[in-house]
């Protein structure tokens, strides 16, 4: 093999291995540790969320952080068809998130809200999984709310 074929072959690996995906974190991260998350609201929904709020935590952080979560999550009719049968749920979950500085005991309180509806199927083991993955959006949606909110919080 030639010189000029071993010089674009390394290139090309090389350009297929900066494009891999991958992505820095949140740089303000290592400020950030969450020492006690603690939620009241649905389970499923509480455990996904604080998985998802521990990303942003770093236990070698200086700054330490308490957040109280309040879920209150509501399903509600959308759209009902002639016969007064409901086509169409609309999935709402509210959070209140009260974050406390563990140095200085200042709190910060921010509400968030996140909907999605979904339908109804034919089948109610298909209703339900388009309620799981409603609930599902809605989570990640809530989540990075939060993360942002404090991010933010943190760096003012």
């Amino acid at each position: 093999m030639s010189n000029t074929k071993k010089i674009i072959i390394i290139f090309i690996f090389l350009g297929l291995l900066s494009g891999c995906g991958f992505k820095k974190t949140e740089q303000y991260q290592s400020l950030i540790h969450l020492q006690k998350i603690s939620i009241d609201g649905d389970a499923r929904i509480s455990y996904k969320i604080k998985n998802n709020l521990q990303f942003i935590s770093n236990k070698d952080a200086q700054n330490k952080y308490n957040i109280t979560i309040n879920l209150t999550q509501k399903k509600r009719d959308k759209i009902k068809n002639n016969t007064g049968r409901v086509t169409r749920y609309t999935m709402t979950v509210n959070a209140e998130l009260s974050l406390e500085d563990d140095a200085n005991q200042e709190t910060v309180v921010q509400s968030f809200s996140e909907s999605a509806n979904y339908y109804v199927a034919s089948n109610h083991s298909e209703t339900i999984n388009n309620e799981k993955k409603a609930i599902k959006t809605i989570i990640q949606g809530i989540s990075e709310k939060m993360k942002k909110f404090i991010v933010n919080a943190v760096r003012n």
